[in-house]
C-alpha cells in the first residue's frame, strides 16, 4: 500500500471522528440549582385498592448561606398511587427542578405495610440506578409519612438526622438494628435467613427514637422484639458497639459496659441424636456502675454472675425464634453452607431447627471495677 493510500485513510477517519461531534446532542447534566435533593423515601399502605400506595418524599431545601445552612428547611411530597414510579413522575410536575434521589439514604415502611408482599415495593427500588444500595431500610411508626416529617430540633441541613442514627460515625447505640438495601432484599429472598428491621417511632414533632426491632416473617406474621432483646441480637450478630450488661445477685447490681465482643457458633447433628447448636461468646468491659462498693480481688466472682446472666438472656432469645420459626441470624444459611451435599438441605434444616438444643458458653473478662484506688 502506498504512503498517499495510507494518508487518504488517515485524512479520512479524522473527518469522520469530527463529523461525530457535531451530531452529539450535548450534555445532559443538569446543574445544582436545577436540583432538589430527596433525603428519604417513605412508602405507606393507604387500604384503598386502587391507590394502594402513599409515597412521601423528604426533600432539603438549598440555602444561599453557611449561616443559613444551620437550620434545616425541608419540603415534603406525598403522593397516592397504585404504583411508585407513577406517583414520583406526578410529583415531579409539583416542584420546578429535577428531583435527585443520589442523597436518599433512608426508605421508611409503614407498619401497615409489612402486611403486603415487599418484593414489589422492593423491585422499584433496585431497579433506580440513582438510588444507592447501601440505603438503610426501617420501618416508621405509626407511619413513614409521620416519621418523615419529624424535624428533630437538632437536625441540619447537611447532616440529616436519620442518616446519623444509622451511620457508624454518628450515634454507636446496641439497641440500633441497622439493615442495608441490599441485604434487605438478600433476607426478602434467600431461605434460611429472615429479614429483621430497625423501628423508627415517633410520638411528638421534633423527637424520632429507635431502640426496637422487627422480625418479618411472613406477609401476615411478623415478630417485634424489645429494647433488650434488640441489644442481644445484635450482640450475636456480631454488629455490636457498646453492651450494658446489668447484673442483679443477691442484694449486689452491676452495670457492665461491653465494649468487644467475639461470636462463634456450630451446628452439629450427632447421629441418633438431637441437633446442637454451640456458640461460644466472649466479652470484655469494666464495671460502669454499681450499689455496692466493689473489690478488684473479686473480678473472677464478677465474670462468673456476667456469665450466668448472658447465658440465660441469649438462650431465652434463641428460644423465642426457635418457638416464633423465624431466623434473623441466619443459622439456616450457615447449614445450608456448612453441607457437603446440596440437595434439599434446606428441608432438613426446617426439620431440624424444632429440635435444636442450645449449648451457649460464654466467657466475659472484667478488666476492672472501673475505680481508682
Amino acid at each position: 500500500m502506498s504512503l498517499y493510500c495510507r494518508k487518504g485513510k488517515a485524512v479520512f477517519l479524522v473527518f469522520i471522528l469530527l463529523l461525530s461531534f457535531l451530531l452529539q446532542t450535548g450534555c445532559a447534566f443538569k446543574d445544582i440549582d436545577k436540583r432538589l435533593f430527596v433525603m428519604g423515601i417513605g412508602v405507606d399502605y393507604t387500604e384503598n385498592e386502587k391507590k394502594p400506595y402513599r409515597i412521601t418524599l423528604k426533600i432539603a431545601l438549598p440555602t444561599g448561606s453557611l449561616k443559613e445552612a444551620s437550620n434545616a428547611e425541608y419540603t415534603y411530597l406525598v403522593k397516592d398511587s397504585n404504583t411508585l414510579a407513577g406517583a414520583i413522575r406526578i410529583m415531579r410536575t409539583h416542584v420546578d427542578k429535577e428531583l435527585d434521589f443520589g442523597h436518599a439514604r433512608v426508605i421508611l415502611f409503614g407498619e401497615k405495610m409489612l402486611g403486603q408482599d415487599l418484593k414489589d415495593v422492593m423491585d422499584f427500588f433496585l431497579r433506580r440506578s440513582d438510588i444507592q444500595l447501601i440505603s438503610w431500610v426501617a420501618v416508621g411508626r405509626p407511619t413513614a409519612e409521620k416519621v418523615l416529617k419529624t424535624e428533630p430540633t437538632s437536625e441540619m441541613a447537611a447532616s440529616n438526622a436519620l442518616f446519623n442514627l444509622f451511620a457508624d460515625n454518628s450515634v454507636e447505640s446496641a439497641f440500633i438494628v441497622t439493615t442495608f438495601l441490599f441485604d434487605f432484599r438478600r433476607r426478602v429472598l434467600e431461605y434460611g435467613i429472615d429479614p429483621i428491621l430497625p423501628i423508627l417511632q415517633t410520638n411528638e414533632k421534633d423527637k424520632v427514637s429507635v431502640n426496637k426491632s422487627i422480625v418479618l416473617i411472613s406477609e401476615k406474621r411478623s415478630l417485634e422484639l424489645s429494647s433488650r432483646q434488640t441489644k442481644f441480637y445484635n450482640l450475636l450478630a456480631n454488629k455490636l458497639e457498646e453492651l450494658d450488661l446489668e447484673v442483679k445477685k443477691d442484694d449486689l447490681t452491676l452495670l457492665i459496659n461491653i465494649d468487644n465482643t467475639k461470636v462463634k457458633y456450630k451446628i452439629i447433628t450427632p447421629d441418633n441424636q438431637n441437633p446442637v447448636l454451640k456458640m461460644d461468646i466472649e466479652m470484655g468491659g469494666v464495671i460502669e456502675e454499681s450499689n455496692k462498693t466493689l473489690s478488684s480481688d473479686k473480678l473472677e466472682l464478677y465474670n462468673k454472675y456476667a456469665n450466668e446472666v448472658s447465658k440465660k438472656r441469649i438462650i431465652s432469645l434463641l428460644t423465642l425464634f426457635q418457638e416464633k420459626e423465624v431466623d434473623p441470624l441466619g443459622f439456616g444459611l450457615r447449614y445450608k453452607a456448612s453441607r457437603l451435599h446440596t440437595k434439599d438441605t434446606y428441608a432438613e434444616w426446617q426439620k431440624i431447627y424444632p429440635d435444636l438444643v442450645f449449648e451457649i458458653n460464654v466467657k466475659t473478662t472484667i478488666k476492672s471495677t472501673g475505680t481508682i484506688k
